[in-house]
């Protein structure tokens, strides 16, 4: 976790603006669905809330990069690249499933089929994503590699070993939390890598590495936004986890639906991994503290030398006091007792259509999703019963 004190508010300008209330956001992959998650940032911009950190995993990924790129009100970045990505659609009839409009002809400013079908029998990827690299290409990177701006990481899973990094903005002199943190130059391959999906598009490659999707294996990318809050965001910062694979859904009716809906439940079990270990660390610290504060109020060099010279001890009792006043003295343990656990975080579940693609570009679903995520955000706010079961790992 970052040393660093920084308070949860800030004023938006030096001319005395009015306050914003400093949030985090976790920001899914899921192809189009990407515009729920618009929708629902705007919303928490225009309730006066404003992103400081923010992680996510393909297209949450690209979501997060314009989000700290945007020069004017961060939601109409967002808004404007969404509608950007519309595409007139094709139909697909029964008995794959009932009439749906999907991007298969390509989508604009994101990707192209590809058309060498003479060399199919050697494709890794069925499109080009150059309309992609060219639309992040745009973006302010200098503003993007700012952390004093925003922290952003992206995630993005290793072709040959199989793990997950998060190629983030920090800056590289200073101490990155673990090997999961390369130190990098945030660029446009880093937010191309996270969103490189398997067989769609062609992996990526960065310093000598193959790269997939980082929603492979890490869709919901909590994890680093945990690892990087200050003692000040962990005790009281709200942390937006924005689900559009959400972890209850419908029964399928046929088979595309069975596709998308196993597609879902694969994309969450990081989600409830991620949180259910934040739990566990979490109590796991509030023990550590709770046996380093009845240490701090007893002598326990003292109490050692009367263990050792009373016969009735029990056996090995000297032992654990030995053992104990050795790793309260550790490096390790100051670490540990020091650590704030992040106490509110916040899952926020779109509701949406059964059976809804994530390959549905067309103007009718991606104005419907980013006005169903706005809406479904602020009743979600407007109501503070919905958030009783919210994730509190640190609670």
């Amino acid at each position: 976790m970052a040393s660093a004190e920084t308070s949860v508010t800030a004023r938006t300008s030096s001319t005395g603006g009015p306050q914003k209330t400093k949030i985090g956001l976790v920001l899914q992959g899921g192809g189009a669905l990407g515009a729920y998650e618009a929708g629902a940032v705007k919303c928490l911009y225009d309730r006066g809330m404003e992103c400081t950190i923010v992680a996510g995993a393909s297209s949450g990924a690209v979501n997060a990069v314009t989000l700290a790129a945007a020069e004017t009100y961060p939601p109409d970045a967002l808004e404007s690249m969404w509608k950007g990505f519309i595409t007139p659609g094709i139909l697909v009839p029964p008995p794959i499933g009932p009439a749906k409009h999907v991007g298969a002809v390509g989508v604009p400013h994101m990707y192209r089929p590809r058309l060498d079908y003479w060399s199919f029998p050697t494709w890794t990827y069925v499109a080009d994503n150059t309309p992609l690299k060219k639309t992040l290409e745009r973006l302010d990177w200098e503003q993007v590699r700012d952390p004093d701006h925003m922290r952003v990481f992206v995630s993005a899973s290793d072709i040959e070993n199989g793990k997950t990094v998060y190629f983030s903005n920090l800056h590289s002199e200073k101490q990155l939390p673990g090997p999961e943190y390369p130190a990098v130059h945030l660029g446009v391959e880093h937010a191309m890598a996270s969103g490189s999906f398997p067989g769609g598009f062609p992996w990526t490659m960065i310093d000598g590495r193959a790269y997939w999707d980082g929603g492979i294996t890490d869709n919901t990318p909590l994890h680093p936004v945990i690892d990087n809050l200050t003692p000040a965001e962990a005790e009281t910062m709200p942390i937006y986890v924005i689900d559009v694979n959400t972890s209850a859904g419908y029964l399928p009716t046929n088979l595309l639906h069975v596709v998308l809906r196993e597609f879902e439940m694969l994309l969450q079990n990081n989600l409830q991994t991620d949180t259910h270990r934040a739990a566990r660390y979490a109590q796991f610290i509030g023990l550590l503290k709770k046996v380093d504060s009845i240490l701090e109020q007893s002598d326990v060099v003292k109490m050692l030398d009367e263990v050792r010279e009373l016969p009735s001890a029990p056996s090995g009792l000297a032992d654990v006091l030995s053992e104990l006043v050795e790793v309260k003295n550790a490096e390790d343990w100051r670490e540990a007792v020091a650590y704030d656990p992040v106490r509110n975080v916040l899952a926020f579940d779109i509701t949406k259509p059964a059976g809804e693609s994530p390959g549905d570009f067309t103007g009718e679903a991606i104005e419907r999703r980013l006005d169903d995520g706005y809406r479904q955000m602020c009743e979600y706010l407007d109501d503070p019963g919905r958030r009783s079961g919210d994730l509190q790992p640190g609670a």
